[in-house]
């Protein structure tokens, strides 16, 4: 519980903001950008699949969503070296 009541104004204050798709090309780039971003940490091919087809994660599972299964593991595979570039 917080000590401090919150204020109206408050600029700490979470705010969810609606963003246009941006089409195929933003839905791409921000798919390789999280697999780009995971693979940096070091995380395993089958975790960062995961990510995907996990709704908590809502960039990643948009991606999953948008563009499918195939999709996300070819973009997974050609980031990690390991295959085809992502169509």
């Amino acid at each position: 519980m917080a000590d401090k009541r919150f204020e109206k104004d408050d600029p700490m204050e979470l705010v969810g903001t609606v963003l246009d798709d941006g089409g195929d090309q933003a839905m791409d780039e921000m798919g390789r950008t999280f697999v780009e971003e995971l693979a940096r940490m070091r995380w395993s091919r089958e975790d960062i699949l995961t990510v995907f087809l996990d709704p908590f994660y809502r960039g990643p599972h948009t991606v999953f969503r948008a563009k499918g299964l195939g999709y996300v593991t070819a973009l997974v595979d050609d980031v990690l070296g390991g295959g085809r570039p992502a169509a």
